[in-house]
């Protein structure tokens, strides 16, 4: 087969759960008024990430993945500040989480810490 056709990379097709940034930017004030030039730490700001899952096996693993991380929160804590993860919504090819704009780095953290973790339940799933 020719290079570049769809069937050629067919192979680089990664068999791990990626999530990948899709969008990201601030929730619409809800005046029409006028907006600042430096939004402020606690303006909301919303994060949009792609869900790449090779099967069914790998949406479950996020899924499972999700829920260990939920019963760290509820069990653990978290920093009072922090966005529960709980807030984030989640569908089988996004997930959106409208958080402060002082905690996006974190939360872009814990969503890192989601993916690692559905990677490796999706390789103990293998295993079996």
């Amino acid at each position: 087969m020719p290079p570049g056709t769809a069937f050629a990379t067919w192979s680089r097709v990664s068999s791990d759960i990626r999530l990948e940034a899709a969008a990201e930017g601030p929730v619409p004030a809800p005046s029409a008024g006028a907006t600042a030039l430096q939004p402020s730490p606690d303006a909301l700001w919303t994060l949009r990430f792609a869900i790449w899952a090779p099967d069914s096996a790998g949406l479950e693993a996020l899924r499972h993945a999700r829920r260990s991380m939920l019963r760290e929160e509820w069990t653990i804590g978290k920093d009072p500040e922090e966005p529960s993860l709980e807030s984030a919504v989640f569908s089988a090819t996004e997930i959106s989480w409208t958080v402060p704009l002082s905690q996006r780095a974190r939360c872009r953290e814990r969503l890192a810490e989601l993916q690692r973790r559905a990677n490796r339940t999706l390789q103990e799933l293998r295993r079996r």
